[in-house]
């Protein structure tokens, strides 16, 4: 059942190889840019759907340029950063980042960008027009910094969110207007999403525009009752700051949320109805259709039941709600970008009803539905649809759970074309109108290229090539990555990619490091540029190591019945898969079945911590970075999707904590933690530690202080990826 394949560039890379042998360094690899990809900064398309802007230095500073689909020539330049002077300043504003107003008649340019979780910021922004060539603040600059600045679709006027509050601005005039003034830290939130929503739901903007710029329809979070978490902060304090925010845990009180409709004109807001007296959902998409209606979906705390309903957005009146959607699970239903409404009402949005992640057309009452992709493969995204053509462009791993192909399928289910270069993984952002898509394509030895195509797929021009990458990996010797499947007792197979030393001998015995991360619906072992992990992971191939990753179930790309096996019992079966895969390496004669460690990253390292636990006689050496260690203490969304509730599923949480099998540690076990993460928090480790403590287990630890779920910034990177090449050149 065991098969091997080298992709065409990895023969490439071999053959590379055996002319070079400089070799790869943590210093060349997490602190230099000797290993940067190519990229198009800021790509937008016009709204012509025949040009397209991105965001480039040249010698005479950062501009926004403009290009021509058709040709991909450059065709002119509408500002640059030397432009952005205020009236009666000096040096211009930085250009960080950009988008038009509806009628491209302004640019909003976003500036002074402060992090503040994982998708949201804080910034300055200011419009500048484009036909007086000035520009001017979107709102006072001596107030707080700004956030998710819109333009509406008209042009007439934006909004943003500052202290929790939403705002407009009349652009004509540059008035704002306070939409709410109830808004309060760590109270209440206006139009911005509160943090578990950003983080699991994966959204920052909680308000939207009505098609004619009229009306917004926004999220209120009442964040009241919602425990809240403390981060310690040292850099420059003589005394520890603290950062206080509210994060529900599992089973805990979540945000009360409500669903709002603001009308610009009358500036009068009206409640939206939901459909229920009940206050324990989730809200986590909403929007207007083509018609104007307002649309929303609403979810139950267990988040196996999706409905989603429709109103009439002139008065928000509960007679004129509407369910034109209702699913079901015994387990979860995912949340995505999915849903597309037609100008008929009718609708297009995924799920996995048939035991694969499928597009099903709607009709605008939801009475009838009709899957449109059927086959035993997983559609990943809707991209668009294309009504002119009657079409729908969507992303799917078709032809091999490896790999992700861009297609098109007529609206009526006929036509299926695969638009894409064929293998890789293939990303595509189409031009408004869909006739023309620029894709970003690599494989898992090369680089690849970005490239321009129209909208039949047919290739019109390379845009950029990684050339000097590309020059760049000819130096070191790297190794092909190889694909593999690896025999389990449970399954058919599990997708796993290795890595061999340089002079690979098949006749001697290597020790192995297995990497992974393992965690619902999502693919380790991709054929995609692996970027610097790739490159770190060549190093310790050069330093006479195995390098191996496998996707266990849970994982996705192979059905609804492969993902969701894991549901109430996170751990146990993804766990067993990692522990059964490194069992089969050690059965194979070029192992040395008695150095095998494992490493992983969040879940991955929740998963590496299990491992060195639960499979104690097979690893000798695990590495855990910002691990979960008891699902108790992770968030409400997340948690409950895959686990239930804690007062239900006591044994589901309790079984797989690693904390609970830290008396079976045999091995080496490095733990690192940020201690400022905001995501899988300190106190996950921190138990971690109290446990193996008390079992008296030795192990090697190392936090980050004010460093949060990334650990990166200035030589963190470097810091940590030598620990942990140092961890293992010691203990495996």
């Amino acid at each position: 059942m065991h098969k091997t394949f080298l992709l065409s560039a990895g023969l490439v890379l071999a053959a590379l190889a055996a002319q070079a042998q400089k070799p790869l360094t943590n210093q060349a690899i997490w602190y230099s840019n000797a290993f940067a990809s190519d990229r198009l900064d800021g790509l937008l398309s016009m709204n012509d759907g025949q040009h397209y802007t991105t965001l480039e230095q040249d010698a005479a500073g950062l501009a926004l340029n403009v290009y021509e689909y058709r040709t991909g020539k450059k065709t002119g330049t509408i500002l640059r950063e030397a432009d952005l002077v205020l009236p009666g300043g000096k040096a211009p504003i930085p250009l960080e980042d950009y988008a038009f107003s509806g009628d491209e008649r302004r640019v909003m340019v976003r500036t002074g960008t402060e992090p503040l979780y994982r998708y949201s910021f804080y910034a300055f922004n200011f419009v500048y027009d484009r036909n007086g060539k000035a520009v001017a603040p979107l709102a006072d600059t001596t107030r707080a910094k700004q956030r998710l600045a819109t333009f509406s679709p008209d042009g007439s006027h934006a909004a943003f969110v500052r202290d929790n509050n939403l705002y407009t601005v009349d652009l004509a005039t540059m008035q704002e207007t306070a939409v709410t003034t109830d808004g309060e830290w760590n109270k209440v939130i206006n139009g911005a999403p509160d943090w578990v929503y950003e983080e699991e739901f994966e959204f920052t903007q909680a308000y939207a525009w009505s098609p004619d710029g009229k009306k917004i329809l926004y999220l209120r979070s009442d964040e009241s009752a919602v425990k809240e978490y403390d981060l310690t902060l040292y850099k420059d304090q003589l005394y520890p700051g603290k950062y206080r925010y509210k994060y529900p845990k599992a089973g805990e009180a979540n945000s009360l949320v409500s669903l709002h409709l603001y009308d610009l004109a009358s500036k009068r807001t009206s409640p939206v109805p939901l459909g229920t007296s009940e206050t324990d959902i989730y809200l986590p998409r909403f929007g207007f259709t083509p018609g104007g209606q307002a649309w929303f979906m609403r979810m139950n705390r267990l988040q196996n039941e999706k409905l989603i309903y429709t109103c009439n957005a002139g008065t928000a009146d509960p007679s004129s709600l509407k369910l034109i959607y209702k699913e079901t699970s015994p387990t979860y239903i995912e949340v995505t970008d999915d849903l597309h409404f037609l100008k008929d009402g009718s609708f297009l949005l995924t799920n996995e009803q048939d035991g694969w992640n499928h597009i099903a057309w709607n009709s605008a009452d939801g009475k009838v539905q009709k899957v449109l992709t059927p086959g035993n493969y997983d559609v990943l995204g809707v991209i668009g649809v294309d009504e002119q053509a009657k079409r729908v462009l969507f992303s799917a791993s078709k032809l091999d759970a490896t790999q992700q192909e861009i297609w098109a399928l007529g609206l009526n289910g006929k036509g299926l074309k695969q638009l894409s270069p064929a293998g890789g993984v293939n990303e595509a952002e189409f031009s408004t109108g869909y006739k023309y898509f620029i894709n970003t394509r690599s494989t898992a030895n090369d680089p690849g290229a970005i490239t321009l195509h129209d909208g039949n797929g047919k290739l019109l021009k390379t845009l950029k090539n990684n050339a000097k990458l590309k020059n760049t990996l000819k130096e070191y010797a790297l190794q092909p990555k190889e694909f593999i499947t690896v025999a389990t007792n449970d399954w058919e197979g599990l997708n796993g990619w290795m890595i061999k030393p340089p002079a690979f001998d098949p006749g001697k015995k290597y020790p192995v490091m297995m990497t992974q991360y393992s965690g619902p619906n999502s693919n380790s072992v991709l054929d995609r540029w692996g970027g610097r992990d790739f490159l770190w992971h060549q190093m310790l191939a050069q330093k006479g190591y195995l390098v191996v990753c496998v996707d266990g179930r849970g994982t996705g790309h192979r059905g609804r019945r492969f993902r969701h096996i894991t549901y109430g019992q996170l751990g146990k079966y993804e766990s067993e898969d990692q522990i059964d895969a490194a069992r089969w390496l050690a059965h194979q004669s070029y192992v040395d079945g008695t150095r095998i460690g494992i490493q992983g990253w969040s879940f991955g390292g929740y998963m590496s911590s299990l491992c060195i636990t639960k499979g104690a006689d097979v690893f000798k050496a695990a590495i855990a970075v910002a691990p979960v260690t008891n699902w108790r203490y992770y968030d409400s969304i997340y948690t409950e999707r895959y686990m239930g509730l804690p007062k239900d599923n006591a044994a589901g949480y309790d079984d797989n904590s690693p904390i609970n099998h830290v008396d079976k540690l045999k091995g080496n076990y490095l733990l690192v933690h940020g201690l400022a993460d905001d995501n899988v928090h300190f106190q996950n480790s921190a138990e971690m530690t109290l446990a193996l403590v008390r079992a008296n287990k030795q192990f090697s630890e190392m936090m980050y202080p004010d460093k949060n779920h990334g650990i990166y910034g200035g030589t963190t990177r470097l810091h940590l990826f030598t620990l942990m090449t140092d961890f293992l050149l010691e203990k495996l």
